[in-house]
């Protein structure tokens, strides 16, 4: 997609992909999640003299947003959710990071964002597709052929709803009234995993 590339790194516990979307030449660039071992990235784009620009986070259990105070602390930029998340930032057990031993408490307010809201990236536009079912106020976002699907699509699954807050019912109709009606081509990028195509979802995913 001309200059943009895609760096992904692999973190924490439980294998969270945390993806640094870049334009080589500008050196703008914007975050999809933020697990934590954020000197991994913090360091990437220092190396890189990126300017990162904003992160958006698809939804708010622990393994997504346990780097975002000290990536805050390091680069202070907004951060994007839903309202329908909100209390997952502030609270450990609604995170799930209590179960893990920890507690997660995101110290910055976040930039709320809708279904349907476009952010701008240079020329470009992010379109915020809401998918919950994972969480109440899961999103996947889409740039281009790219999409980021947080945990609600993977390759050939879908994401865990024995959750609090979860509803598979929910998560399986905006996958397939949302995600599974884009191009074919759509590559995707998940919250954990492999990369995919919506054409491999629609054929092969047993689940939709």
């Amino acid at each position: 997609m001309n200059n943009l590339k895609i760096k992904k790194f692999v973190v924490g516990p439980i294998e969270t992909n945390v993806y640094l979307v870049y334009n080589e030449e500008t050196k703008k660039a914007f975050l999809v999640d933020c697990s934590i071992s954020v000197g991994e990235y913090v360091s990437f784009i220092k190396e890189n003299n990126l300017d990162l620009e904003f992160v958006i986070i698809t939804h708010g259990h622990f393994d997504h947003i346990d780097g975002l105070n000290d990536l805050l602390k390091e680069l202070d930029v907004p951060f994007y959710i839903t309202e329908k998340d909100k209390h997952m930032l502030k609270n450990p057990m609604n995170n799930g990071s209590l179960i893990m031993g920890g507690s997660v408490v995101v110290k910055k307010d976040p930039v709320f964002v809708l279904g349907g809201e476009k952010i701008k990236f240079e020329d470009k536009e992010l379109e915020i597709i809401e998918t919950p079912g994972h969480s109440q106020g899961g999103i996947s976002v889409k740039l281009g052929d790219w999409l980021f699907s947080g945990d609600s699509l993977f390759y050939h699954t879908i994401g865990r709803t024995d959750f609090p807050y979860s509803d598979t019912e929910q998560l399986l109709k905006n996958i397939k009234e949302k995600l599974l009606i884009l191009d074919d081509e759509v590559q995707v990028f998940p919250g954990h995993g492999r990369e995919t195509t919506i054409g491999e979802e629609k054929t092969n995913n047993p689940f939709v």
